[in-house]
């Protein structure tokens, strides 16, 4: 099962029409590590950042709590 943030990735991906080729070209790797990462989840803060500006997008990461969903 992938996690949300690679879900989410990917539904970026296709709003902007762009492949895993564009987001290996942009973390400077291949596009078969892009793939295991989506099925991995194994994105690390820099990586994001970089997918965030290939996407043109803002990356916002928080916490927010389960009970009372104050965010942090």
């Amino acid at each position: 099962m992938e996690n949300k943030m690679s879900e989410t990735i990917k539904l970026v991906m296709v709003k902007r029409d762009m492949n895993g080729k564009d987001i290996a070209d942009a973390l400077g790797c291949s596009t078969q590590a892009v793939y295991a990462n989506f099925k991995k989840n194994a994105w690390n803060e820099t990586q994001l950042r970089k997918i965030a500006e290939k996407l043109n997008c803002e990356l916002e990461i928080g916490f927010k709590l389960k009970d009372t969903d104050e965010r942090f």
